[in-house]
């Protein structure tokens, strides 16, 4: 798991993140479908943001990300932080970070989803110091 980072990189990813999503088209032409959210993932990941790539910011970021938490999910999770990352877990976190890209795209224009975006990011960050 990474390092907890500061409340200051979180808001400066989270606004990298914003900016880069908020006037981006997330499907690079019209005839294009991606099969899944781990296949949108992929394409988002490589994709320049500030002097990182997006993948690169949802790494650091991973533990302030909020997940949809199931069972199934909340088990993997767990299983993700404790254990080496497997195929399985892997693709849980992936599809956990394309669904917070989705989340990002979606709120980016809207300034009261955004500032409750980002307080349940940041209350996650706190929680991950604490722990």
């Amino acid at each position: 798991m990474n390092q907890p980072i500061s409340r200051k990189d979180l808001c400066g990813y989270l606004s990298l993140l914003r900016k880069e999503l908020a006037e981006r088209e997330l499907f690079p032409a019209p005839n294009v479908i991606f099969l899944n959210s781990r296949a949108l993932y992929h394409h988002l990941a490589k994709q320049p943001c500030g002097d990182d790539t997006i993948g690169g910011i949802l790494q650091k970021i991973e533990t302030c990300i909020p997940l949809a938490v199931t069972e199934e999910s909340f088990s993997l999770f767990l299983s993700a932080c404790r254990e080496p990352k497997t195929e399985r877990t892997r693709t849980f976190l992936e599809s956990s970070k394309a669904d917070f890209l989705l989340m990002v795209h979606q709120t980016a224009k809207d300034d009261m989803q955004w500032a409750a975006l980002t307080a349940l990011c940041e209350k996650l960050r706190q929680r991950n110091i604490q722990i």
